[in-house]
């Protein structure tokens, strides 16, 4: 076929709905491969990165194809299982294919494409008369002449301009310039400083000498060397001769380093070396109990069935000794394995209790790595989740066989991380971990694909025929239901690992406090007690208020006006720390007035309570207690939650205060007391998960006291303590729970009795929006009948001056996917139609949460 005329069905990483067809250069008919990433222009200028999808012989017939500009790689990035995956993904949840491969590749393998400008090399400037180019035309030529190119940008900023497009325009119709692609790979290997000993100072006497003459005249530098020297012997730090500069300059001056590199003493190499280590660990890995072992034997029994295994297991009972022994087992089997978490928050103490285990086999992945991280964790599972090049030394060939020896050390045979690292490119997937499987963070609400982690887990272990483990403490409704109708296998734990640990649950009326004046800022007076109690014995404090800043909303006690987003219909929320109102949807924020907008008076007031005013309260309330705050304000950076809850671990922290980050997993054994400061604001929410999501949240804040030999007390606020789900968890009666929630979904056919597509019909103009739903429902009516509600705003209808107006449809388990995407499709492709004029967006999210 190399002779044949070729094309490939490409995927661009753009909104449109179908792959593109483009031209196989015949030169480039040989090494074309599915999964290689080549460039293509789309539209007139631009060039993408795009995925080869398929090879074939039929020319388009709707248009002309284009040549492939460049094939990019020697071997194929994605593999045909990730292909398959990301068609599933399309599919299942209407996204279009450029959605998913934005998703799933790391950034640092999409090339970025900018328009530049040269002079044109066949333009004679010598004959052309002097009047053919005005001033700035002149300017822009000459500069020309000596950079040779500019960006767009640098154009408009040499000229002063807004825009360049005009000028840019007009010479390339004089045809004095042309306009190219620069496209620019963003992936840099990382380099590192190493040093070794010239060879002539391995001869003992020659060795001799230099330290004589060293310790004479130039003593640094002879401590340098010596150190040097009683650093070769140690086997964790040298590779063939070669340390780090790091390691060395941790002892010695690097000035002295550098004058022995002049000196030809020592011989300094660069070398890209994996961002990706982590300090080691000296983590006990306690045995599996009793009732451990059971589960452990249970699941594997499960495995044997083909069918996804549910741990449900307390707060506390020691999952994750479990899930070590299954990954032990896969590891045997020459596998990987792939552990899912909802939050990058988690990654910290479980990365430190898998490397105890696994060592530097254990591989992370997750946002807030930088684009060159993640590129280097792709290329290590690519190259069979394994390799992690510590060293590449090109010229040295006599070195590769030691070095090579010394990185079978750093596969990474497990990839930790939060939902992104499904798209990772497994080929020899044996085992997927969900942990924490209700939690809601393993949906992607914005942008497309609006994908759901944990039900893509189990779609992605059937293509490499993987067993599945969702493990949890309360698990989501949708997979108790599972477990009970048997299609996954139910693991329990019923009792914690320690057994004399656990929790006393003591519920607050905050009304009643309220009333007779004994509240202590936001601390009823028993939470307030237990605190001063456990602070007296040198015990750590959770509270948890599941809304950041410090006030939710300021008012004015005059006439009530209450600021607003300018572009969101949402109150802004006031942090102390930067001093602004803050919107949490677009961004906009301005300085706290000092006068009502409205009335002009000074009386304004700020209300409520976020993490920020807690914070200063409790500060206030306990002034010898070191108090931080957990949440996604003071976690920003990459390793802010490691130091956070290092310090936390460490005793350096009495009192943590955080939203629901600090109700996810985390293990902290002096921890005594647990504060719910107001159990209403999650309680009352208008959504039908509303009471699932308040029963986990509580219940698993409840789990973080208590996981040591002292039992821990947890104390719920709420102006409702007679509530039923308070009386559920407080009891501790999770099937009485799942019962009731189950009655109750079926009544109202809710999942995971029904299926769920909610689409949004999105615009600037809040009567297009109106007028595009209310069609966009007429066209659906016919087929849903009542099962489809709407339309309505949602709670928050205009965010970043965008309207929402949202259609609910309720589909049977019984009927098929791809019916129900015809019809919603359809009626989409009709509304299009019908309104071609129209300046709108449809989104759709099936199954939310």
């Amino acid at each position: 076929m190399q002779n044949d005329t070729l094309f490939a069905d490409v995927i661009v990483p753009l909104g449109v709905p179908n792959k593109y067809t483009y031209r196989i250069p015949k030169e480039l008919n040989a090494t074309a491969e599915i999964g290689k990433r080549v460039l293509v222009q789309f539209g007139k200028t631009k060039i993408y990165t795009g995925i080869i999808y398929k090879i074939h012989s039929n020319a388009p017939k709707e248009y002309q194809a284009k040549y492939i500009d460049t094939l990019l790689d020697d071997h194929p990035i994605v593999n045909e299982t990730q292909l398959k995956f990301w068609d599933w993904i399309s599919f299942y949840y209407c996204a279009n294919p450029g959605d998913v491969m934005n998703a799933a590749l790391p950034s640092g393998l999409k090339l970025s494409s900018t328009s530049h400008v040269q002079l044109n090399p066949d333009f004679n400037f010598e004959e052309i008369d002097h009047s053919y180019f005005n001033d700035k035309e002149h300017f822009l030529i000459e500069t020309l002449h000596a950079t040779s190119n500019l960006s767009f940008d640098d154009v408009a900023e040499l000229l002063k301009q807004k825009s360049a497009q005009g000028i840019i325009n007009t010479l390339i119709k004089k045809r004095a310039i042309i306009v190219y692609e620069d496209v620019k790979d963003k992936y840099k290997p990382k380099l590192q400083s190493f040093i070794r000993l010239d060879e002539k100072y391995k001869n003992e006497k020659l060795l001799s000498e230099i330290l004589g003459q060293l310790e004479k005249k130039a003593f640094k530098q002879a401590e340098a060397l010596l150190y040097f020297l009683q650093l070769q012997k140690n086997k964790d730090v040298i590779v063939n001769g070669w340390i780090k500069k790091t390691e060395l300059a941790k002892k010695v001056e690097t000035t002295a380093i550098s004058a022995l590199v002049k000196k030809s003493v020592f011989i300094e190499e660069q070398f890209e070396v994996g961002r990706l280590l982590f300090e080691k660990s000296s983590n006990v890995i306690k045995a599996l109990s009793k009732a451990q072992q059971e589960a452990y034997e249970k699941t594997k029994a499960g495995f044997k069935d083909n069918k996804p295994v549910l741990l449900h297991g307390v707060t506390g009972s020691g999952k994750t000794e479990i899930y070590i022994q299954l990954i032990k087992d896969t590891i045997k089997e020459g596998k990987q394995v792939l552990f899912l978490i909802p939050e990058i928050a988690l990654t910290t103490q479980l990365i430190t209790r898998l490397r105890a285990v696994f060592g530097e086999q254990v591989g992370v992945y997750h946002s807030r790595f930088s684009e060159n991280e993640r590129v280097e964790i792709w290329n290590n599972v690519l190259l069979n989740g394994a390799q992690d090049k510590e060293l590449k030394i090109q010229d040295e060939p006599e070195t590769n066989q030691e070095l090579e020896t010394s990185n079978k050390e750093h596969q990474y045979k497990i990839i930790l991380g939060a939902r992104s690292c499904l798209f990772l490119p497994f080929n020899n997937l044996g085992l997927i971990i969900v942990d924490e499987e209700h939690d809601n963070s393993f949906k992607q609400h914005d942008p497309s694909p609006r994908y759901n982690a944990r039900d893509s887990a189990l779609y992605l272990a059937t293509l490499h025929k993987a067993p599945v483990l969702l493990g949890s403490a309360t698990p989501s409704v949708e997979s108790y239901y599972n477990a009970g109708q048997a299609k996954y296998t139910l693991v329990e734990l019923n009792n914690q690992y320690v057994e004399s640990g656990g929790t006393n649950i003591e519920v607050c009326d905050i009304n009643f406090f309220e009333r007779s004046n004994q509240m202590k800022a936001c601390l009823t007076p028993p939470l307030f007690t237990a605190i001063e109690h456990a602070l007296s014995k040198k015990q750590q404090v959770i509270l948890f208020q599941n809304r950041r800043g410090f006030a939710p909303y300021t008012e004015c006690k005059q006439c009530g006006h209450v600021p607003h987003c300018i572009q969101c219909d949402v109150s802004l929320i006031y942090h102390k720390h930067s001093q602004k109102l803050t919107c949490h949807y677009c961004g906009y924020s301005i300085a706290p007035p000092k006068t009502c907008s409205a009335c002009g008076s000074n009386n304004l007031q700020y209300k409520g309570m976020g993490t920020e005013k807690i914070e200063e309260d409790i500060e206030v309330l306990f002034p010898k207690a070191k108090v931080a705050r957990m949440d996604l304000d003071s976690t920003r950076s990459k390793y802010a939650y490691k130091q956070l809850i290092d310090d936390f671990e460490g005793g350096n922290i009495d009192i943590l205060i955080g939203t629901q980050m600090v109700t996810k997993g985390l293990d902290f054994n002096n921890v005594s007391v647990v504060g719910v400061l107001n159990a209403d604001s999650i309680l009352n929410f208008p959504d039908f998960r509303s009471f699932e999501k308040a029963f986990q949240l509580i219940t698993q804040v409840k789990g973080r006291a208590g996981r040591d030999t002292e039992k821990g007390k947890v104390f719920i606020q709420t102006t409702q303590p007679q509530h039923h789900v308070i009386n559920y968890v407080s009891e501790n009666k999770i099937k009485n729970f799942f019962a009731d929630t189950l009655a109750e979904r079926q009544q109202f056919n809710y999942p995971p009795f029904s299926r769920l597509f909610e689409i949004n019909v999105i615009s600037k103009d809040v009567n297009e929006v109106n007028h595009l739903a209310n069609e966009l429902f007429l066209l659906l009516k016919p087929t849903f009948n009542e099962n489809l509600l709407g339309p309505e705003f949602p709670l928050i209808s205009r965010i970043k001056n965008q309207y929402y107006k949202r259609i609910l449809i309720k589909t049977s388990k019984k009927e098929t996917t791809l019916s129900t995407r015809q019809i919603v499709f359809t009626a989409l492709d009709n509304l299009q139609n019908n309104f071609k004029d129209w300046r709108y967006k449809v989104s759709i999210d099936v199954d939310p949460v």
